[in-house]
């Protein structure tokens, strides 16, 4: 059986296993009660470790070492925050994970979190910059002229259309559109 830890995130009590904690190596907290971090880390009197982090996302943190996957509540508004929060313990799963949410946050057709994970699969690893929303049928207008107004010389970009049975399908291209 794995060593039960209590940990005391700024306040808040949790308790999981040093394997749970050591998941990802590269982690803050796999340096942590390897002793690599500190190694003058010693428990408080109740055997709780101290972490003088805000505890109150720290419970996504540990879920996700838990199942190797990043659940949030349908329409979280506190994603800056446990971004910082992902940075500070160094876990690199959820940091990509969010990068994922962020890429399609705005499209009305990938609203499936498995259906971004494909498509974001498919793509070349080396884009660079932020994904963004240009062109949105409903919102700009249904014709090549609104659609070449907004994503004409825009660099590659990703083409996602729901057809009139549900049906999603698109295309991607890494040269700019030209009208």
């Amino acid at each position: 059986m794995s060593r039960i830890v209590k940990l005391n995130v700024g306040g808040k009590p949790f308790v999981t296993t040093v394997q749970t904690l050591a998941k990802d190596p590269n982690s803050m907290l796999a340096a942590m009660i390897s002793g690599c971090l500190f190694v003058d880390f010693q428990p408080y009197e109740d055997g709780s470790f101290f972490i003088d982090r805000d505890g109150t996302y720290f419970r996504f943190i540990l879920n996700y070492l838990r199942d190797g996957k990043l659940i949030l509540p349908e329409g979280a508004t506190f994603l800056t925050e446990l971004k910082a929060e992902a940075t500070f313990y160094r876990i690199q799963g959820i940091l990509d994970e969010m990068e994922l949410i962020k890429a399609f946050e705005e499209s009305a057709i990938l609203i499936d979190k498995d259906h971004k994970r494909v498509l974001k699969g498919w793509l070349p690893t080396d884009l660079e910059g932020e994904w963004r929303l240009l062109y949105r049928a409903s919102r700009d207008g249904f014709a090549a002229r609104p659609f070449h107004l907004r994503c004409d010389n825009k660099g590659p970009t990703v083409t996602i259309v729901k057809g009139s049975r549900g049906n999603i399908f698109g295309g991607f291209t890494e040269k700019s559109w030209t009208g």
